[in-house]
């Protein structure tokens, strides 16, 4: 097959999705057994999850720095050891502040450096279908949030809680093997290639530039030894601070400089902050209402399985030109069933599953579109980068969002204040990117793709 390494690398992409994304997708079904083991809030609890996601998704900046540092595969097989190890220390969990440290940061950092290599890199290897590949990819993760709550409900029927995570780590040392099959892509090759050929470019110029200066100063009767030296080094050092220039700018300040860039990272705080409460939140509010523990695994699966069709639709989606307006479509629809649990007449088991789906049809759609749109806004080179600062930025509203909506719960004993906050800031997500004619700058962004140094 003309992109055999691709398909690899793209199913290796979906099992790590599946893998990493089913356990901490999971987490709201562990919120209910540590509430019971610890005898504590439920917005301490709910706080390991949200640390847990921040630092899945905050790290994001420093995971692209070491992509470019090193490899894709290092820094993936960097993140299966450290979540592997993570996993395999939580049954010997003695308090909260345990399961902060070796869940919540470990693991959570170990996810990152899992999820955003190897997901760029499969965008990577194809050109013309990446948005229905990414988009297949990231249907990996709700898969396994379809999975996940059912096994890890018999886990711990069975083992225990702590019993459970012995073969969750188990599981997740399979990350291993799939980042062995890492590898980098044709586009990055040629990349590299015209950086190099450009550089040396430049200085071959440079050095005709010299010998034009030595040969007038010969004719003139100057002695040229007196000059070459400094010549020479005024404008070497002029060629290495001119690339040193360029190649800081394009990596950070094209990213910042960038208006799209901007508003669509503050709309990923936002969708972020939302979408934690209802995942997090939700299996709790589940069994309140009066269903158990293995309905409310069912309702979360409900949600995964729809968020697959969501993905794949996202992706398919993302080769048309209307998929901006499909991205704030996404997240208006998403901030709706949000508030739509506020409803009593919805709070049975047919009108949660309902309320599940669509969310989770809403929210894949969403997910399928990210790294295409990345793509439109900052350039093939820098998706890396701005899928960084974008885990950054969706870190920053989980962080924030599930504890803030255990405080509302505690203080005001109604789980209605908790999703009427998460969905009018997933509304507001879909608003802000109505502040610019969001089209029109994306063509306009053209010009901050970076395709070799001048």
């Amino acid at each position: 097959m003309k992109n055999t390494w691709g398909i690899v690398i793209a199913v290796a992409a979906f099992l790590i999705q599946f893998i990493i994304f089913g356990i901490c997708l999971s987490f709201g079904i562990y919120v209910i057994e540590l509430q019971n083991e610890f005898e504590t809030g439920l917005s301490i609890i709910s706080s390991i999850g949200s640390i847990h996601f921040g630092f899945l998704l905050c790290t994001g900046p420093f995971a692209s720095f070491l992509m470019r540092k090193i490899s894709y595969r290092k820094v993936c097989l960097l993140g299966a050891i450290m979540s592997s190890a993570g996993l395999s220390l939580l049954p010997f969990t003695p308090n909260i502040p345990y399961l902060i440290v070796f869940f919540g940061a470990l693991t959570g950092t170990g996810y990152s450096f899992l999820y955003i290599s190897s997901y760029t890199l499969s965008g990577l290897w194809f050109k013309n279908n990446r948005g229905l590949v990414t988009g297949i990819v990231s249907s990996g993760s709700s898969l396994g949030g379809v999975a996940f709550p059912y096994l890890i409900e018999f886990l711990i029927g069975k083992f225990g809680w702590r019993g459970s995570f012995f073969i969750l780590a188990s599981l997740n040392l399979q990350t291993v093997v799939f980042s062995c099959l890492i590898r980098e892509s044709p586009m990055q090759k040629a990349w590299v290639k015209s950086r190099t050929k450009n550089i040396n470019n430049n200085l071959t110029n440079s050095t005709q530039t010299i010998d034009e200066v030595r040969k007038k100063f010969i004719n003139n009767g100057t002695k040229f030894e007196n000059c070459v030296p400094i010549q020479t080094v005024t404008d070497q050092t002029r060629i290495d601070k001119q690339i040193k220039y360029t190649v800081k700018k394009s990596s950070t300040m094209k990213l910042l400089t960038n208006l799209p860039f901007v508003l669509f990272t503050i709309n990923n705080v936002l969708w972020k902050f939302g979408g934690s409460v209802q995942l997090l939140l939700g299996p709790d509010y589940y069994t309140k209402v009066g269903f158990d523990l293995r309905q409310a695994a069912s309702l979360l699966s409900i949600q995964q399985g729809t968020m697959v069709v969501g993905c794949v639709v996202g992706g398919i989606l993302g080769n048309l030109r209307n998929r901006n307006s499909l991205f704030i479509f996404s997240n208006l629809s998403s901030g709706f069933c949000i508030l739509a649990y506020t409803f009593p007449v919805l709070q049975t088991m047919a009108g949660l599953a309902i309320i599940n789906s669509l969310f989770g049809l809403s929210s894949g759609i969403g997910l399928g579109l990210i790294v295409i749109l990345v793509s439109d806004i900052v350039g093939s080179q820098l998706i890396g980068d701005g899928m960084g600062y974008l885990m950054l930025a969706s870190g920053i509203g989980t962080f924030i969002g599930p504890p803030l909506g255990g405080y509302l719960i505690e203080k005001t004993g109604s789980y209605e204040v908790a999703f009427y906050f998460g969905g009018t800031a997933t509304l507001f997500s879909g608003v802000i990117l109505l502040i610019t004619p969001i089209r029109g700058c994306f063509q306009k962004s053209k010009k901050y793709i970076i395709s070799s140094v001048t």
